[in-house]
């Protein structure tokens, strides 16, 4: 076997350093740390890094002890703590009981046998106490979930008792009376506090029902006392509440293959999906942020806090539902995006409710705002998603105030933290528009690339400054330069950043990110103009850039997506709402995400709003109670939509699909976008700002025009242009 003192001698370097170079750690040489890998790779050396464990007294295993996997339950618990300690270096060991009580005290002593970080643990056991004497770790670091056995110190679960009261009373609306219910055993807690909140809100209402309850815990004898609910020797049963999906399948199996009768109503416990077979009415219940509330409490120390269950979905959206209205049509303008994407997936379901067609009108994002200026020749619109940028200018010019609608405007905002209501809806105190697609610009970037310890190491030999993600805009261009390959040959990737030139108002954001960094502002009292001297040393800040990014000839900021997912750019400076396509890709498990150098980032995304043409008021309403319910924002953030409402942070797949959507949320207070005058709140015309600047900033670029020039042509521009910059 393979020793460090073996790679030592091949090396020609002391036993500490090809320690440290293994472990990374201490302060090796790039020359050093090549000989020592060099010499591992040729002598087939492996890191054996429980011995590293051992040595370093770190635990990095975590034990996950559960029935089975099989149970959608279990199965979103245990691949969200997998996903997370994997990401985080920890070895996660797994175990299945059967709901067999010897099987899980055998478990428990092979546990005994090393030192956790952490067990997390769906136990079958009355006594916590087994885990206690037996196990060498805080007790406050075993985790019982969902089943809460006498003397647990740390216990997480969802509100089962509140999805039986609302269970309940789903079945007294359908006036059902025998009942039956397939649950686990009533002494684990998850199944007993079911139990307990059906015949709670029984009782409260004074609603008298004949309930069948079975119990079981394994899998494996499950399915056969399904076929108990179907005796030929009882009047059947009208409707079977289950405590999760298996056992509702195999309700539905028993009924088809044991009984003469019309099959039952099934409500079913079930994740938080958008599957909806009819057979099944699913009371969604959030599983996969259970594993969140876990690392919460052993990583962090956050003391679980009440996960609301999702409940019944699409109720209020039945075809039956919905008063059937004449054949209609109505448009909607917006730009291409991953949310209108998205959206355009979901319109059958909307069409299949209300019986109104939608048409989508995509058009570029130059090519809106003069539709909108002439909007009087385009009254086929009904209604128009506007970018944050322009909503103040464009509002009272072509927008409808929402309570032109017959509905309630208040639930729809308060979805949304009040800034985003403030910037996305509100124009002098009047709502027009519900928010669509917030987003704000992020800095993503590989995580691999920043951890990688050859890399940095030749950044500190070259620099001599530690290689971190980058929190200012001079040490992103560094590190921009760093991974320019052109400059650094031993670069992994083509650039450390992009600039795209073929679309004037990106530039303009290129300019305006790094202008506010500097402490600029557009707006001073009821003038607009640049100051000079930061103006100055802005540019002077993007010239240096441009001479380390890849620069793309693109128009719009998918390509330089493409080349960040492909592997070529270390890092990418983007609105988060245009950042989708990455997340089905190989580059998705390296990447990273903080807010942009300098911490004054751009808002972006924008709302929709009904055209002050449009003489369709009742279907637009009905669209707009479909489009911004739950259930549909919440299939628009799965299909890859931008979206900040509270109950996506409750979707685990979302979350873990998109994990910068929460960072985003907290971002919007320090975000950017001068769209009114701070005296007097009157709007300004921001795209004609923004492309005044990106033009003279293009020609700066391209002409190789002077700085100084450059800034005194974009305020001259900008004092001539006043009469159509500033709100009449």
């Amino acid at each position: 076997m393979t020793t460090i003192k073996d790679i030592a001698k091949m090396a020609g370097v002391s036993h500490g350093t090809v320690s440290n170079v293994l472990n990374g750690r201490g302060n090796v040489s790039t020359k050093k740390m090549k000989l020592v890998e060099q010499a591992a790779q040729k002598l087939g050396y492996q890191l054996n890094a429980q011995a590293k464990v051992l040595r370093e007294g770190q635990p990095n295993t975590v034990s996950i002890i559960l029935p089975n996997i099989i149970s959608e339950h279990y199965a979103h618990l245990y691949a969200g703590l997998n996903q997370y300690y994997t990401r985080h270096d920890y070895d996660i060991a797994l175990y299945l009981t059967a709901d067999q009580l010897a099987l899980e005290q055998q478990f428990i002593q092979r546990i005994a046998a090393k030192r956790d970080h952490a067990v997390i643990v769906v136990s079958s056991l009355n006594d916590a106490e087994s885990y206690y004497q037996a196990l060498k770790i805080d007790p406050s670091r075993i985790v019982f979930v969902y089943r809460k056995p006498k003397n647990a110190i740390a216990f997480i679960s969802l509100d089962f008792e509140l999805a039986g009261k609302e269970i309940a009373e789903q079945i007294m609306s359908k006036q059902y009376r025998r009942l039956g219910l397939f649950s686990n055993y009533d002494k684990h807690t998850h199944s007993s506090s079911l139990k307990q909140g059906l015949l709670t809100q029984f009782a409260a209402k004074n609603y008298l029902v004949e309930l069948k309850h079975i119990e079981s815990a394994s899998l494996n004898n499950t399915y056969s006392l399904a076929f108990d609910f179907f005796s030929q020797h009882q009047a059947p049963v009208e409707a079977i509440i289950t405590s999760d999906i298996e056992r509702a399948h195999y309700v539905l199996n028993a009924s088809y293959l044991g009984s003469l009768d019309a099959p039952p109503t099934i409500y079913s416990l079930a994740n938080n999906s958008a599957i909806y077979p009819a057979q099944i009415q699913q009371y969604q219940m959030n599983y996969g942020s259970l594993s969140d509330q876990i690392i919460d409490l052993l990583e962090h120390k956050v003391s679980p806090r009440q996960i609301k269950n999702s409940g019944f979905l699409f109720q209020s959206m039945s075809p039956a539902s919905v008063t059937e209205q004449p054949a209609t049509k109505i448009t909607l303008l917006t730009l291409p995006s991953p949310s209108t994407q998205a959206l355009l997936k979901l319109l059958p379901h909307f069409k299949k409710i209300s019986h109104i067609d939608v048409e989508i009108v995509i058009k570029p994002f130059n090519e809106i705002p003069p539709i909108l200026e002439q909007l009087k020749q385009h009254q086929h619109i009904d209604m128009i998603r506007i970018d944050i940028a322009g909503l103040p200018w464009f509002a009272q010019r072509c927008l409808k105030p929402l309570n032109a609608l017959d509905f309630d405007l208040k639930p729809y905002l308060s979805h949304y933290p009040a800034e985003i209501v403030e910037r996305f809806s509100y124009v002098q105190d009047v709502a027009y528009a519900i928010p669509f697609d917030p987003s704000i610009q992020m800095l993503f970037y590989r995580q691999d690339l920043f951890n990688n310890p050859w890399l940095k190491r030749v950044y500190f030999e070259t620099y001599k400054q530690h290689l971190e993600v980058p929190t200012s805009f001079e040490a992103y261009q560094q590190v921009c330069g760093f991974f320019n390959r052109k400059i650094n040959p031993d670069s992994p990737v083509d650039f450390g950043g992009c600039i795209t030139l073929g679309n004037t108002e990106l530039l303009a954001s290129e300019f305006l990110v790094r202008y506010y960094a500097q402490g600029g502002q557009l707006t001073h009292g009821d003038k607009v103009e640049l100051n000079p001297a930061i103006a100055l040393q802005t540019l002077a800040l993007l010239k240096e850039y441009l001479s380390v990014a890849d620069k793309i000839s693109a128009s719009w900021w998918d390509e330089s997506i493409i080349r960040f997912e492909q592997g070529q750019l270390a890092m990418l400076i983007v609105y988060m709402n245009l950042f989708y396509y990455i997340t089905n890709k190989n580059i998705a498990p390296l990447l990273g995400y903080t807010t942009v150098p300098d911490l004054h980032p751009l808002i972006g995304g924008g709302s929709i709003g009904i055209s002050k043409y449009s003489d369709k008021n009742q279907a637009v309403a009905t669209f707009f109670n479909w489009l911004f319910s739950d259930e549909i924002s919440e299939q628009i953030a799965l299909l890859g939509g931008a979206n900040i409402r509270d109950n996506i942070f409750q979707n685990k797949k979302i979350m873990t699909s998109y994990p910068w959507f929460e960072l985003s949320e907290k971002e919007y207070a320090i975000g950017r976008r001068e769209n009114t005058l701070p005296r007097s709140g009157l709007s300004i015309n921001l795209r004609l700002i923004e492309n005044i600047i990106g033009q003279h900033i293009q020609d700066w670029i391209i002409q190789d025009t002077d700085s100084r020039q450059t800034i005194d042509n974009i305020n001259q521009a900008l004092q001539q242009k006043a009469a159509d910059i500033l709100s009449s």
